[in-house]
């Protein structure tokens, strides 16, 4: 009888509550599409380098998937609280029927059990076909080719899906059973005629506790408008606390002061129903502020974390081209005697094999690039200038220069006498130099003045990297190069034509050999242009990865939340809702408070998400230009569109629901 009762209340809560269902559902399709990536490799032809980054990233996805989890405990734990709230009388008709507490126990954990099961059935299911799409985007994010398609599934991600689904459920069941505990028929028969206590009854209260959140949040903003995002960790820290109290306040007041305030428009006050719905939206906020705190943070989170997933991924594949024109480079940082012994090292790794090589110092100035540059720089290089530890101005000979730029297939600039060239190749800090070269016929390095040649300033890569690290370079003359202490030895190589296939499984080997020797004098750093785009891709993924999986996560979490809150409390406005009947509201009518009510619920703490990050990527966008990085308004758009589809759709769920409920 009771499993038949199980069974039924089941069948109704499907129609009923099918967001709780498919938001569950959808957790654990995800949960198992994105632990499953380890299976595709079978697919790819990965290199051994993306194959270790592919490693890589399921071992942070597994840190990350406990967290996950943690997070969908919560929201199944919340979802099912409201579920038992609405439900109520209905609990308290069993228990005056005679049921006692403990067989109304076992109906919810049986209950819980069959949610469970058939969510992880169908779960497992959509996740097997989500990782089969996911698969060609990990080729397309790895920018490799697919061996050929194959159906994927991973057992191991299943397991894990199933025993951290397992346990959340197991911990609802527990739950479920103490809530019944604790109720008591009265209680369970007269749930619906309670009315909220209001938190904040005061006017002048409520002011001053949202006056007092404006102020925090406008600090929080300043903070990081200042100093930016990498300045000072404390600060940093502290800004993202002023910034959650502020929510927290501002959601907190609201109630208190805003039917007030919406009153004395009384064009829109007693316009139509508009008097019940503000009194609906206000009781709820009241009711709800902490919840709406969580979730504003959550949409903030979420919109930070895809804009900049997405932005810093383009942003370390950007500039790949101009940071790469070598096909290898390898460099040691040396100090006094040790010049000669990492140039004959890199001699003996005899690279001359694969293509033609050069061996050049780069020379010390102890002069920071900021003295140089801070009276023309502005925007981005500006950021860095002021935030910059410890970027001197560096040297090299000007054969070296001649030879490095002739390797690259470029005419190099032509220099007479003493004349100083300006080097770099962060797109923020050319202007800058720029305008330096421009304004100045000289140059002094070490107390050493210098003439500044006509063209001034030339973008180029001195070595290949994956990012662009060539701040400031001088050219100087090869005796006047001589004259100050080297800092590193570099060499870098050109394949010959045909050789780039042999080259880039050798090279990675000597280099790897040569690091293993006790007797280097030092550890020697580099890599091929291979190397750094594999690299590039592979850090760049596991961001996005990680960025896309907390990101939805969240989204949907928030919705889920607003969505159950608005349902749960569906069946306690029937009556409400009834009595508007009674008075000849249409059934129009009814339907356009409902749709107010849900979409001006849905968006106030979107909203204040949204105020967020427009500082926040205002921030971010400062922080990668500064570091001659991709700017992220570009990935925001592409954000705000996954937002308005998944956000929007819940919120189109719910009003459906909601009408449904009531009807």
């Amino acid at each position: 009888m009771y499993f038949k009762l199980s069974l039924r209340n089941v069948r109704r809560s499907f129609k009923d509550y099918a967001i709780y269902f498919l938001t569950i559902t959808f957790a654990v399709c995800l949960f198992y599409s994105f632990n499953s990536i380890s299976a595709q490799k079978a697919m790819l032809d990965l290199s051994d380098t993306q194959s270790n980054m592919i490693d890589e990233l399921m071992r942070i996805m597994g840190a990350i998937s406990v967290f996950i989890s943690v997070v969908l405990a919560f929201l199944i734990l919340f979802a099912n609280r409201f579920l038992i709230k609405r439900r109520q009388k209905e609990l308290g008709m069993y228990m005056t029927l005679g049921m006692s507490k403990y067989h109304i126990s076992r109906i919810l954990v049986m209950e819980t059990f069959l949610i469970g099961l058939i969510s992880l059935a169908v779960g497992l299911g959509l996740g097997t076909l989500l990782s089969q799409g996911l698969s060609v985007l990990t080729a397309a994010l790895f920018k490799v080719d697919m061996n050929a398609y194959e159906f994927v599934f991973s057992t191991a991600a299943m397991l894990k899906t199933i025993l951290y689904f397992g346990i959340i459920f197991f911990i609802v069941m527990i739950f479920n059973v103490v809530i019944m505990s604790r109720y008591k028929l009265i209680d369970l028969l007269t749930a619906s005629k309670k009315n909220q206590k209001m938190k904040i009854r005061k006017t002048s209260t409520a002011i001053s506790v949202f006056v007092l959140s404006i102020i925090l949040l406008g600090v929080a903003y300043g903070i990081m408008l200042k100093y930016g995002l990498f300045h000072d960790t404390t600060l940093m820290w502290t800004s993202i606390g002023l910034g959650a109290v502020g929510t927290f306040l501002f959601f907190f007041s609201l109630s208190g002061f805003l039917l007030k305030v919406l009153k004395k428009n009384e064009k829109l006050y007693y316009h139509h129903i508009n008097m019940f719905v503000l009194r609906q939206i206000n009781s709820k906020v009241n009711s709800t502020f902490i919840s709406m705190t969580i979730i504003c943070l959550m949409l903030f989170f979420t919109i930070g974390v895809l804009s900049t997933g997405f932005s810093l991924k383009e942003s370390l594949e950007k500039d790949l081209d101009e940071t790469t024109p070598y096909d290898a480079t390898f460099y040691g940082f040396v100090g006094l005697g040790e010049v000669d012994e990492l140039n004959s090292l890199f001699t003996e790794m005899d690279l001359d094999q694969y293509g033609e090589t050069i061996i050049y110092n780069r020379y010390r100035t102890d002069q920071g690039i900021r003295s140089y540059l801070q009276p023309y720089a502005s925007g981005a290089a500006a950021t860095f200038l002021d935030q910059e530890r410890g970027v001197d101005l560096e040297v090299i000979k000007r054969s070296d220069y001649e030879k490095l730029v002739s390797m690259q297939g470029e005419e190099p600039v032509s220099l007479e006498g003493e004349e100083v060239l300006l080097l770099t190749n962060r797109t923020d800090l050319t202007e800058p130099i720029k305008r330096f070269a421009n304004e100045h016929a000289q140059i002094e390095i070490k107390g050493e003045t210098f003439p500044v040649a006509e063209e001034g300033l030339r973008v180029v890569s001195t070595k290949t990297d994956g990012v662009a690290t060539e701040f400031m370079t001088a050219v100087l003359p090869d005796e006047e190069a001589e004259q100050l202490s080297p800092f590193s030895v570099t060499i870098n190589v050109q394949y010959e034509e045909g050789k780039q296939e042999v080259a880039d499984q050798e090279i990675p080997e000597i280099h790897a050999a040569l690091n293993a020797q006790e007797d280097i004098p030092t550890y020697v750093l580099g890599m091929t242009k291979t190397e750094a785009y594999e690299q590039s891709t592979g850090t760049s993924t596991v961001v996005v990865y990680i960025g896309v999986y907390l990101g939805i996560v969240f989204l949907i979490s928030s919705a889920a939340i607003l969505a159950l809150q608005q349902l749960s409390e569906a069946s306690e406005n029937m009556e409400r809702y009834s009595m508007l009947k009674k008075i000849g509201v249409t059934q129009k009518g009814i339907h356009q408070s409902i749709f107010r009510q849900v979409f001006i619920y849905f968006m106030m703490p979107l909203a204040l998400a949204i105020v967020h990050s427009i500082f926040g990527i205002k921030v971010v966008n400062d922080a990668l230009l500064a570091a001659g990085q991709t700017s992220v308004l570009l990935p925001s758009f592409m954000t705000a569109g996954v937002i308005v589809v998944v956000y929007g759709g819940y919120f189109l769920a719910t009003y459906s629901g909601y009408k449904s409920i009531v009807k």
